[in-house]
């Protein structure tokens, strides 16, 4: 069934407003409120003094012109210049990805060209341009991948916002409260209510490292997730002979033809030892079918699959390069990568947009 993953999700949503609503009806506080059905909002004021007074009282042990120094500078770097993000971990010699204001700048020009020059969507895409599509489990990604979203984005969202609430105690800036949202498990968001009159009393400084903390979390937990795979292998059977190199391993993709976990190790006989090997081959395709060769890390197959040349790039869209490390740290199950690889993908969205 098409959207089986769609209707089980909407129907776990169902089910934890029926939750909540018996708790309330059996008498237990919660702060946590209900919205036609459709939305939930958890507000909490003790959340300020648990969690995030203590953060508050941490950050006190680090000097303020350094917090002011990382949270404002690695801010506006991701929003001008460039998100640097050290994909050297992984094998690919890039130590950064484009910046918001690029990619905005960038997508309108794409977007002109497309409508001026007649371009098809898949036309626009391969010339650069940068789509947004929804997370939509059964339609756009499956449900299995989605329990890896719900995860990622949660992480995310919630670590944005203490950092946000944490940068404000440490500089006595008064938050009223905090909490989350969430709207059918398909939108998610999270707030710290801080006291707007109060933190514009306070210096032009102490404002922008209060707004920045949040794209400072973010890509550090883009890096974490980086370098937590940089330090694990696949498997063992994977690691012979690929030490210290790169593979290209298919984390997710909307074609049945990649299977998610496997590795690409040449198209058309061309071996892919690297991504940019791999970006070179598909360069070189002009049209028809291509042969793909891809490696199976869990019983050693080897297979071999024929796709039309048409959608090959769309279809690649869910592709990882992952440098093998030579430390002998074993990873071998293929969820840790997906994990890392949506931790990673989410919190760079999440930077990119907040900047």
């Amino acid at each position: 069934m098409q959207y089986l993953g769609l209707i089980i999700v909407i129907a776990a949503w169902f089910a934890l407003v029926g939750i909540i609503y018996l708790l309330r009806i059996l008498g237990v506080k919660i702060p946590v409120r209900v919205y036609y059905g459709l939305f939930i909002m958890l507000r909490d004021e003790e959340l300020v003094k648990e969690v995030i007074a203590p953060l508050g009282n941490l950050l006190r042990r680090i000097p303020s012109w350094l917090i002011m120094a990382l949270t404002i500078g690695l801010f506006l770097l991701s929003m001008f210049v460039i998100v640097p993000i050290p994909l050297t971990i992984l094998g690919i010699n890039v130590w950064g990805l484009p910046s918001m204001l690029y990619l905005m700048v960038r997508n309108l020009v794409l977007m002109v060209i497309a409508v001026t020059h007649k371009l098809s969507p898949i036309e626009t895409v391969e010339r650069g341009f940068t789509p947004l599509a929804p997370l939509i489990p059964g339609v756009t990604i499956s449900l299995y991948t989605f329990i890896y979203v719900i995860v990622a984005i949660g992480l995310g969202i919630l670590l944005h916002e203490m950092a946000h609430g944490a940068v404000s105690s440490r500089f006595n800036v008064k938050i009223k409260s905090g909490g989350a949202f969430a709207l059918l498990f398909l939108a998610f968001g999270g707030f710290v209510e801080i006291d707007e009159e109060e933190l514009r009393s306070r210096s032009l400084a102490v404002r922008l490292a209060v707004y920045s903390s949040g794209v400072f979390m973010n890509i550090v937990l883009a890096y974490i997730a980086v370098a937590l795979v940089g330090l694990a292998l696949l498997s063992p059977q994977l690691t012979q002979g690929l030490l210290g190199t790169t593979i290209v391993y298919v984390v997710n993709s909307t074609d049945a033809a990649f299977k998610t976990g496997y590795v690409i190790t040449a198209i058309n006989g061309h071996p892919i030892a690297s991504v940019y090997s791999l970006i070179s081959t598909l360069g070189s395709v002009s049209s028809g079918n291509v042969t793909l060769t891809m490696y199976n890390p869990v019983n050693g197959a080897v297979i071999n699959e024929v796709m039309s040349t048409r959608n090959l790039t769309m279809a690649l869209l869910g592709y990882s390069a992952l440098y093998i490390s030579p430390w002998n740290i074993v990873v071998e199950s293929r969820s840790f990568y997906n994990l890392m690889f949506w931790i990673y993908t989410l919190n760079l969205t999440l930077a990119l947009l907040n900047a």
